[in-house]
């Protein structure tokens, strides 16, 4: 399969997943500002999810820039990866009603741990396909733990729960850079 299918097919999943969750957002209940922000748990939520939605979308567009082709394992990842991805408006829209509830705040940091799972197993078969190595970095191990320890603590204290996501989130705006393999100089000249 050629990688530009896959991405394309990819991208209008996620576009899709994002006007789902935009269409989930309702207007406010009165004309003033205190209705307004009576919708700030649910804004919270969808300007997460939106957030981490397009910092998956960057790094997915990164990551098959690199890739050279596409096999089965690598396909089916990318499909377990869309699949955790689409449950994101389901989990922000139920999570923005319940910003205090264990349940959802469960719930919606699970699926940024499958999420970040999934991409992960993705970008280790992309590297196998190539003959690299795959090394997990500290980013990746952090984002592991931080989302699954909102997903175990996070009703304690949902907005830092939702802050310190963000942050780890906001740290995979600039993609990993792969190591280039090192060139070989002569240096007997």
């Amino acid at each position: 399969m050629e990688k530009n299918r896959l991405e394309a097919f990819s991208d209008g999943v996620l576009a899709i997943i994002i006007t789902i969750m935009v269409l989930e957002l309702k207007q406010p209940l009165g004309d003033s500002f205190s209705d307004f922000w009576a919708l700030a748990p649910t804004l919270l939520a969808y300007f997460v999810s939106f957030f981490f939605i397009a910092i998956y979308w960057v790094n997915h567009h990164h990551l098959f820039h690199s890739a050279e082709t596409i096999n089965v394992k690598i396909l089916w990842c990318n499909i377990a990866w869309l699949f955790v991805m689409s449950f994101i408006p389901f989990a922000t829209a139920w999570v923005g009603s319940y910003m205090t509830s264990w349940a959802p705040i469960t719930v919606y940091f699970i699926d940024m741990v499958l999420a970040c799972i999934t991409f992960h197993l993705m970008s280790f078969f992309i590297a196998r396909e190539k003959g690299e190595r795959f090394h997990l970095g500290l980013r990746s191990i952090l984002s592991i733990v931080i989302y699954t320890l909102a997903a175990m603590l996070g009703g304690f204290c949902p907005i830092a729960a939702f802050i310190v996501v963000a942050l780890i989130s906001a740290s995979w705006i600039i993609p990993e850079k792969k190591a280039k393999p090192e060139e070989t100089t002569d240096k007997s000249e």
